[in-house]
């Protein structure tokens, strides 16, 4: 390559001409010393983003409505008792806690 004045590099398939210069011994380098190639990012699209956020939104959290119909039994049943002292504890646990409700 004696008197190139251009390094030719293929890189992923393109052939890409970079400037040459001389250094102080004689011998050449490349004017752009960095010749591995970078893998391109793998960006999504902003649009597709939103998407999936808003199919995330729209779906409603599990509900197991066979306990809810096993409580709402019980309770006209009167088999389900309330503790309120278990509970008031569990509320006072809860936000001593530093829980939000």
């Amino acid at each position: 390559m004696a008197g190139d004045d251009k390094l030719v590099l293929q890189v992923g398939g393109v052939t890409r001409a970079t400037p040459v210069r001389r250094t102080a011994s004689g011998s050449t380098a490349s004017a752009n010393p960095r010749t591995t190639a970078q893998p391109a990012p793998t960006a999504v699209p902003v649009a597709r983003l939103i998407s999936l956020a808003n199919e995330m939104a729209a779906q409603e959290p599990p509900v197991d409505y066979a306990r809810i119909a096993s409580l709402r039994a019980a309770i006209a049943s009167g088999e389900y008792s309330v503790d309120p002292v278990a509970i008031a504890k569990s509320m006072a646990l809860f936000h001593s806690a530093g829980g939000n409700s």
